[in-house]
């Protein structure tokens, strides 16, 4: 029990027994000069000769001693109460002060997790209008791609035209060649109709197609994203309950919960600081992966082109880290 006891409650038990010893220092003391006095009177009362006279000098020196060293015992029994005082009082402020800081960290723990909740759903949603912004620029490229097309059909129907109004003015002069020459370019202009037609349906089948394609892509980078992500926060809340095990199993074998508290700070205090270089705090976020490092690293990192995240080595660019103001 002694040996499981912390040291203040050490300092305790030993002031204690100091005190006790002490005091049965100054009883035995006493009862010797009680002694003495009783057997001084005695002395006194036979003797009347100059030997007894020095014997009861002797004994008085003995009695002035004795109660200098009783005055001596009493101070340091003072000193010794007054510094279990102190320790007890000290013993106290650090308990308080413990409990503040504690206090502290959990205020700044749930700040830290209510602003990364929340710039995690803002990248969410600007990730989802990015996404939507590139659907439409591409359907709109498309759309431009099929105007174009059409435009250039139009051109060369314009310019048969042309051609074929010449064939015709050409033909007027000769009626029996022109009939035929009519039937014929009215057939050709048939089958290039159809055949526009063809091609017409062809593209629209082919558009649709590459709409169901680029829509099922999306889904599945979608799914993808959604299945990573709710992997590291699986492995981030596996993180946490092993931390939580690791503590309780701390409290179980440790015998004090000061030394408990004091290791929970330690790691609370690592927990903030950056893991990449372990010596600045942790004030800027990739948005890639939302792993927590300091500007520092980061910045040195892109400028020696090692742009990769230092825990998921995943890559990112001179937009995808920012700042964060932790208060």
């Amino acid at each position: 029990m002694y040996k499981s006891a912390p040291k203040e409650q050490r300092d305790k038990v030993q002031l204690m027994a100091c005190e006790k010893r002490l005091n049965k220092e100054i009883d035995d003391l006493r009862q010797h000069i009680k002694k003495m006095q009783e057997t001084e009177r005695k002395e006194r009362k036979k003797l009347a000769e100059e030997d007894a006279l020095r014997k009861i000098k002797k004994l008085e020196d003995n009695i002035t001693e004795l109660q200098k060293n009783l005055a001596t015992q009493k101070q340091r029994e003072d000193v010794l109460l007054n510094e279990m005082d102190a320790t007890g009082q000290a013993f106290e402020d650090m308990q308080e002060q413990n409990t503040r800081l504690l206090q502290q960290l959990r205020e700044k723990d749930d700040a830290n997790f209510k602003l990364m909740s929340e710039r995690i759903k803002s990248n969410q949603i600007q990730k989802l209008l990015r996404e939507e912004k590139e659907v439409l620029a591409e359907q709109v490229s498309t759309i431009h791609t099929q105007v174009e097309a059409q435009i250039l059909v139009v051109r060369k129907l314009e310019e048969k035209e042309r051609v074929l109004q010449n064939n015709i003015a050409t033909m007027e002069k000769e009626l029996a060649l022109t009939q035929q020459a009519l039937e014929l370019h009215k057939r050709k202009a048939v089958e290039s109709a159809q055949t526009a037609a063809d091609l017409k349906l062809h593209l629209d089948k082919y558009q649709a197609q590459l709409r169901e394609a680029q829509v099922a892509v999306a889904e599945k980078t979608g799914a993808i994203e959604q299945e990573a992500y709710k992997y590291k926060r699986m492995q981030e809340e596996i993180a946490k309950l092993q931390r939580k095990v690791e503590r309780s199993k701390k409290i179980e074998m440790a015998g004090g919960a000061d030394e408990v508290l004091l290791a929970e700070i330690q790691e609370y205090k690592e927990q903030l600081t950056c893991p990449s270089c372990k010596v600045n705090r942790k004030d800027a976020v990739l948005t890639k992966c939302f792993h927590v490092f300091c500007l520092e690293c980061l910045k040195t990192r892109y400028e020696t082109r090692q742009r990769k995240c230092p825990k998921c080595n995943a890559g990112f660019g001179a937009n995808d880290y920012h700042r964060l103001y932790l208060t």
